[in-house]
């Protein structure tokens, strides 16, 4: 009986102990396997493989150049105060009289739309052709998403080919992004009619208290749409490699994105908070580097450049000189392209490194995923 009571107790133990290592293991797989801080260290390999071992100059010159192509351009828009009434159009000298009469300004309005007469299809067509120019960088940028995917994951880069083997899927993730935003730009004007509707109805009842709530109604939509943009476009770069290597629409691709973060979002949320801490880190330690490498080797730039010009002018060569200008402009030629070049090279650790993050992420988090990595050193 006793040894009965014994081998049950002992039972009890064992099958408690497994219980709780095996519990103890689910935990740790839970603590260890948050793929995005696991992806560090895994991008740090590849970026180091790809960039540094070994070194190569054009390799970085062709990267460079697809992550110039990748950025975008913004622009700025000012704004104008009319006020006054009567003659009173441009306010007042110190003797009281306007500075501007009804008949200057009357002058000055027919002036006006008579250019506006003879070179209106002239405006027409350049607003049209920037315009054009635009969403063509923007598709072009669209293209080198997928080239600069494939660049990293196969560690070969070959611009020209890859961008004629990409034409198409970038064409359907510039129209995504198009429509996108056109979305954001309609709910921005229609968030703002409450405000200007009344203000164009009645311009007199303008007033300080409603042009500082509508700046805060605009800051505030832009904000919130800035979060949700900064999510789809997450959700957008992750579906861009597996759209490539699924062999699947770039919607398709998203929507089994979609999918996945609904199935287990908690791994997306830590990636966003990862991502932004890594991108804030990686930035300063990068940029510190590129500044000391900036200072050193245009510091060379500079001094040679005085030497030369002190040289000129010992020789009583000056600015107001041609001979002077023979020599200098082709230094200066060299020094704009070294400039350049400094600025496509210094450009590229950064974007490489948070690339081949999220890729590392991508392929973790989701094995199917079927990204066709090449190897490591130490994976051979």
């Amino acid at each position: 009986m006793v040894n009965n009571e014994f081998l049950l107790y002992f039972k009890f133990i064992i099958y408690f102990r497994c219980m709780v290592n095996y519990l103890y293991g689910k935990t740790q797989s839970i603590i260890m396997t948050w793929h995005s801080i696991d992806a560090v260290d895994t991008a740090f390999k590849r970026t180091k493989s790809a960039l540094i071992e070994p070194f190569n100059f054009w390799k970085w010159i062709k990267l460079g150049i697809i992550i110039f192509l990748l950025g975008g351009s913004g622009g700025g828009g000012g704004g104008g105060n009319y006020g006054g009434t009567g003659q009173d159009f441009g306010g007042i000298d110190d003797s009281g009289e306007p500075l501007i009469t009804d008949s200057q300004f009357s002058e000055f309005s027919d002036m006006f739309t008579q250019f506006l007469d003879t070179y209106l299809i002239f405006i027409l067509l350049g607003i049209a052709s920037i315009i054009g120019i635009m969403l063509f960088l923007s598709y072009i940028s669209n293209v080198m998403e997928f080239v600069f995917v494939h660049s990293l994951v196969t560690n070969v880069v070959t611009f020209w080919a890859y961008t004629r083997q990409y034409l198409r899927q970038g064409f359907n993730l510039f129209m995504i992004r198009f429509v996108l935003g056109l979305a954001f730009l309609s709910i921005i004007i229609i968030s703002m009619l409450p405000i200007v509707l009344p203000i164009l109805d009645s311009p007199s009842d303008l007033h300080f208290g409603m042009l500082i709530g509508g700046m805060f109604l605009f800051a505030g939509v832009l904000l919130i749409l800035a979060i949700i943009s900064g999510i789809i476009e997450s959700f957008i770069n992750l579906s861009i490699p597996m759209s490539m290597y699924q062999n699947t629409g770039i919607i398709a691709a998203f929507k089994k994105v979609l999918g996945l973060f609904k199935a287990d979002w908690k791994q997306i949320i830590v990636y966003w908070v990862v991502r932004f801490f890594l991108g804030i880190i990686v930035g300063i330690i990068v940029g510190l580097a590129a500044i000391i490498l900036f200072i050193v080797v245009f510091g060379i730039i500079f001094m040679l450049g005085l030497i030369l010009y002190l040289l000129l002018s010992w020789a009583g060569l000056g600015i107001g000189d041609a001979v002077f200008w023979v020599i200098m402009a082709p230094f200066g030629l060299v020094v704009f392209v070294l400039l350049f070049v400094f600025s496509l090279l210094v450009s590229v650790p950064v974007p490489v490194f948070m690339k081949y993050h999220m890729l590392s992420f991508l392929k973790s988090w989701y094995p199917e995923s079927q990204i066709p990595f090449f190897e490591l050193a130490q994976e051979k």
